[in-house]
């Protein structure tokens, strides 16, 4: 079977040459994009410590994150470096670190 799309390897130090942006017109959300196809997006967000993302929800896709780096609070649950989530299409979540050091 043929691929359908070359793989993508990148070190911490291409990430981190990638612009990093802010994510819509949030106050102390940035992210950089690292990988995208179709509708389909992974990245690098950041959220500064007394900012959060507000509740959303996605209607057709998925979450998966993984705290690199900081803390903060997801579907109740307040998150460290290492811990990972993931939040089906529909269910209404934010990203909070208005609590946290941020992350």
């Amino acid at each position: 079977m043929e691929p359908t799309m070359n793989p993508t390897v990148l070190t911490a130090a291409d990430i981190d040459d990638r612009p990093e942006m802010p994510l819509g017109s949030i106050d102390g959300v940035a992210h950089r994009v690292v990988w995208q196809h179709g509708t389909s997006t992974a990245g690098r967000m950041t959220i500064a410590a007394g900012h959060h993302l507000g509740e959303h929800q996605h209607r057709h896709h998925a979450h998966h994150m993984w705290i690199v780096e900081g803390r903060v609070e997801i579907l109740g649950a307040v998150l460290d470096a290492g811990s990972y989530v993931h939040v089906p299409p529909g269910v209404v979540h934010d990203l909070d670190a208005r609590d946290t050091e941020g992350c």
